[in-house]
């Protein structure tokens, strides 16, 4: 596998809705992460040593997560407890629990996150004000995730 193909899988992967992708061909084996956590992405070679592991930054259009704290200091972050599916309301026709610029009180439900059939609520962990939603309806969740940033 060449750096062209690999470069080409990188980018079906970032335009993808998928989280992790896992590939083995010709002896190379490739690991995609997205991104939370991971802010590189490792290609290796079955039995090659140590020195050909490549490191390849992930594409300027996933945002790690230090970089979203600097550009939003001011205020908490609300993380994703489990990994799931985030719902932003009760119901389809429901309307989400809380919209940019809401007023919230501690203990209030921002949202819900569905594992294994299971419903979670996510409540705020302060009063504040919604600032920022990172995550889509029905979007998959990772743990720790950013979901919300709550300020003042």
């Amino acid at each position: 596998m060449d750096t062209k193909e690999i470069k080409e899988l990188l980018k079906a992967f970032d335009e993808s809705g998928s989280s992790y992708f896992q590939i083995k061909q010709d002896g190379v084996e490739i690991k995609f992460k997205k991104p939370s956590e991971a802010q590189t992405i490792m290609v290796s070679q079955d039995v090659a040593p140590k020195s050909n592991i490549v490191e390849m930054p992930l594409p300027k259009t996933a945002v790690s997560t230090e970089e979203q704290e600097q550009e939003e200091p001011d205020g908490d972050l609300v993380l994703a407890p489990l990994v799931g599916v985030f719902y932003s309301a009760p119901s389809p026709e429901d309307k989400p629990y809380v919209q940019v610029g809401d007023k919230v009180k501690s203990g209030q439900v921002l949202c819900l996150i569905e594992a294994m059939k299971m419903m979670s609520e996510i409540t705020a962990p302060r009063d504040g004000v919604i600032k920022s939603i990172y995550a889509k309806n029905q979007d998959v969740v990772g743990f720790e995730d950013q979901l919300f940033l709550i300020g003042d």
